[in-house]
């Protein structure tokens, strides 16, 4: 059997899921003032250790520049259309509420960078998480996606970066919120999985 994008997208896409464009409207609506939203709603070490918590959730809705917004909101509209099925509003609010604390937390305690702002870190997350929701319905796209971001989130570990994308958004590549991200999507996914199997078998 042929396996083209162009078949995964046809046979994955059926409309459903479109409510995940809130983030992509959250997005928009934040980014005219990019210079005043970093300041105000970034995710931010010192700022959150002050007590302005709001910015775990929101500092994924800010971004450096209009490439950058461009290059995420891509990703979200294939997302939609890869998993649509899966992302009902409560699977993805409940997924962004999760993953975003996550890696909140983890930024504070272990990340090398002051300062995170950007929807990819949520990305890599709501992708494993959805794709693990996804497995029993179409195994071989959502392993494929799995071991695809984790083959990806290893590289950027071991060798950095992309330059090329560190000079297209204007900053460095926050590569400790791609690992945090993915890591809380996969813990969430297969927790969320085996309770779906669970009410299934029983």
């Amino acid at each position: 059997m042929r396996l083209s994008i162009r078949s995964i997208f046809s046979k994955n896409f059926t409309g459903e899921g479109v409510s995940i464009y809130v983030l992509a409207l959250g997005c928009l609506l934040l980014a005219p003032w990019n210079d005043a939203a970093i300041d105000s709603f970034g995710l931010v070490r010192g700022a959150v250790r002050d007590g302005e918590f709001w910015r775990v959730l929101t500092g994924h809705l800010v971004h450096s520049s209009w490439l950058h917004l461009a290059l995420n909101l891509a990703a979200l509209v294939v997302l939609q259309q890869m998993f649509g099925r899966e992302l009902r509003l409560v699977v993805w609010l409940w997924g962004y509420a999760v993953i975003a604390i996550t890696i909140g937390v983890c930024f504070l305690a272990f990340s090398r960078y002051d300062s995170v702002v950007g929807l990819s870190g949520m990305l890599h997350g709501l992708y494993v998480y959805v794709a693990c929701l996804a497995l029993r319905r179409d195994a071989l796209l959502a392993a494929g996606v799995l071991v695809l971001l984790t083959a990806k989130v290893i590289w950027e570990q071991v060798a950095g970066a992309s330059s090329m994308i560190e000079q297209w958004i204007g900053m460095a590549v926050a590569t400790d919120a791609h690992l945090y991200g993915l890591l809380s999507g996969a813990v969430l996914g297969a927790v969320m999985a085996a309770s779906t199997g669970r009410r299934y078998s029983d």
